[in-house]
């Protein structure tokens, strides 16, 4: 059975931040951390620490990281799709105005194929919205800004998995 594409894209997006934070993470834990994870995904936020039957024993980091980077992730999804949609709502107007012979707006949208690209104000926001969710999963400030900091930094970089 295959995973559902949510939760496919989530593993996908957190796995490099999971190895960056956590190197001894090794391929057989974090599929056990993220279905746990997927199994009750508001468990994280309501708990407010991190543990659990699936903390006996592990580095206290690795417990930590896979779980809110799942969840800050899904956050972030979410907010690049809202911000995708209002997109294709301002070129999908434009491609009406050309229809009707309507010169374009100079204030309007880029033409339909460039791809999404995020202002660093967007940014930003992602990296709020990372901080909160994480901080409400009960991650300490300082780390929380580092998974903050390290998920910005992979979006800048484009480094998700080949």
């Amino acid at each position: 059975m295959s995973a559902d594409p949510d939760e496919a894209l989530l593993r996908d997006l957190a796995w490099p931040l999971v190895r960056e934070f956590s190197p001894a993470e090794r391929d057989e834990l974090f599929p056990l951390l993220s279905a746990a994870y997927f199994a009750d995904p508001k468990a994280f936020a309501r708990n407010g620490t991190v543990g659990g039957p699936l903390a006996f024993g592990l580095p206290e980091l690795a417990v930590i990281v896979t779980p809110a980077l799942l969840a800050a992730m899904s956050e972030v999804v979410r907010y690049v799709v809202t911000e995708a949609a209002l997109k294709g709502v301002k070129a999908t107007a434009d491609g009406i105005r050309r229809l009707f012979g309507i010169s374009r707006r100079p204030d309007s949208a880029p033409d339909e194929d460039e791809p999404l690209t995020l202002t660093a104000e967007q940014w930003n926001q992602i990296r709020r919205i990372v901080e909160r969710v994480a901080r409400q999963g009960g991650v300490p400030a300082d780390q929380a800004e580092l998974i903050a900091d390290a998920v910005v930094g992979q979006g800048h970089r484009g480094s998700g998995p080949a």
